[in-house]
């Protein structure tokens, strides 16, 4: 599938990465639909970053001159790191890159700035106080989604062809599904993360969002690897991700399961008829489908307690000072993390492993495991965080544990999962499937997700 990137190109002067980043430059800061993607932008420094690699770096590098743009909640040498926040505006610039972003230069990728998150990666949805609203290109009047707001939307539009981003609770596949383009959660450690606070009972996965499952593979590659910071990642081998794209593959007779309900009361009657429509592809693969008919634990409690519990060491030191400060929705969840006991902290690790093992005798009968990303399409850009929604009409009530408890489910279990395009709802906006394999079965993940790709090809966002 062809990526089609538009606005007027000025001719540039320079090798395949310097003209690569010169256009994505451009593009950002055109920006005609006024999706507010990008926090900041180093133009200066992609554009020097850039011409280097055309004189100095072996242009078969896998991400040769690929302008990336990576979430305002990971380190980029030389750039802020303001986590989405006000209380951040004056934050200096980062000393090093974190090891993701390392590895992405070293790939020959270049870092032309730093997009848009939720106020400390806390929210679904594409606003922060202190950037404003990210605007889906599909359509304004609906969210683009989050965390990850900037990534999803920014690729979608065409700006970057690839995005950093990361993944606690929704963050890389709810903005890819409602942006329509391909987000990856590889399995826990696969990306090292050396950010994190507590690296063993984590759940907040680096992810990759693009257009198209390639570019994801390729930089999965680069990007994966042992590093002594994440106990996570010490011992894996290589994914080999585009070697497996680059193999024939025999989808005759593996098993797909697929689950319409992850302990949500509603599932929208467009969501399940674009759902099983995806299904006819991968049955079409020749692939055999079974239709999950038991019940499913609602992951949502149990990441609650965990991701507000981390919330509440992290901001408790300086609750009093930063409460009239940071947004409403955030204050609420530190401080229903700072009520919980140690007993109910640890209660809730218990019931993470518990849904680890029910997830696992799930694959025992199955390959692969599909699921709708969320139970409705997006919704409005300006739902607020803590309101109910609705499903086709119906209040349901909480977001997250309403609209995508099949995305919470698989941050706890740490098993990879990918969101890919599955068609539109009812008003036209995007929608998307959830595709699971096994821990550290990325390569044969990637490699059915193209294969779904190339029968069921997905529209591409274009400024009209």
């Amino acid at each position: 599938m062809a990526t089609t990137y538009l606005g007027a190109s000025s001719p540039v002067n320079g090798g395949a990465a310097l003209q690569q980043t010169a256009a994505a430059l451009e593009r950002i800061a055109d920006d005609r639909a006024g999706i507010n993607a990008f926090v900041h932008v180093d133009t200066a420094g992609a554009l020097a970053a850039a011409a280097k690699l055309d004189v100095e770096a072996d242009a078969s590098l896998p991400l040769f001159g690929l302008p990336v743009g990576v979430k305002d909640i990971l380190n980029v040498a030389g750039m802020p790191t303001r986590w989405g926040s006000r209380s951040m505006a004056q934050a200096a610039p980062a000393a090093k890159d974190t090891i993701a972003v390392a590895r992405l230069r070293a790939a020959g990728a270049v870092i032309v700035g730093k997009t848009s998150t939720t106020e400390f990666a806390h929210a679904m949805m594409g606003y922060s106080a202190a950037h404003g609203l990210t605007r889906n290109p599909w359509n304004p009047a609906v969210t683009c989604g989050g965390s990850s707001a900037g990534a999803g939307a920014a690729v979608a539009a065409g700006q970057v062809p690839l995005a950093l981003a990361t993944d606690a609770g929704a963050s890389t596949r709810l903005p890819a599904a409602c942006c329509g383009v391909v987000g990856l959660k590889p399995t826990l450690g696969r990306i090292p993360h050396d950010l994190v606070p507590e690296g063993f009972a984590n759940f907040i996965h680096l992810g990759l969002i693009a257009r198209e499952v390639e570019i994801i593979a390729q930089a999965l590659d680069a990007l994966s690897g042992p590093l002594d910071a994440d106990p996570h990642s010490i011992g894996l081998p290589p994914p080999a991700a585009m070697a497996a794209l680059g193999q024939p593959m025999d989808w005759q007779g593996k098993r797909l399961l697929v689950i319409l309900k992850a302990g949500n009361q509603h599932l929208a009657e467009d969501v399940r008829v674009a759902t099983m429509q995806a299904v006819e592809a991968f049955k079409a693969l020749g692939m055999q489908v079974s239709l999950h008919d038991g019940e499913i634990e609602n992951a949502e409690p149990v990441w609650r307690i965990l991701q507000q519990s981390n919330w509440a060491a992290r901001f408790a030191a300086q609750f009093k000072e930063l409460e009239n400060v940071l947004e409403p929705s955030l204050v609420a969840g530190i401080r229903e993390g700072l009520g919980y006991s140690g007993l109910e902290l640890q209660r809730a690790l218990y019931r993470r492993t518990e849904i680890f093992r029910r997830t696992q005798a799930l694959f025992a009968g199955a390959d692969f495991i599909l699921t709708p990303v969320g139970s409705r399409g997006p919704l409005a850009a300006d739902h607020p965080v803590l309101a109910p929604i609705a499903v086709d009409g119906v209040e349901v009530g909480d977001m997250r544990r309403e609209w995508t408890p099949y995305l919470s489910w698989f941050d706890l279990t740490g098993h990879p999962a990918i969101s890919l395009p599955c068609g539109t709802d009812h008003a036209g906006n995007p929608l998307g499937v959830q595709l699971v394999a096994p821990w550290y079965a990325e390569a044969p993940l990637l490699a059915l997700a193209k294969a779904y790709q190339g029968r069921k090809p997905w529209p591409v966002w274009t400024v009209s």
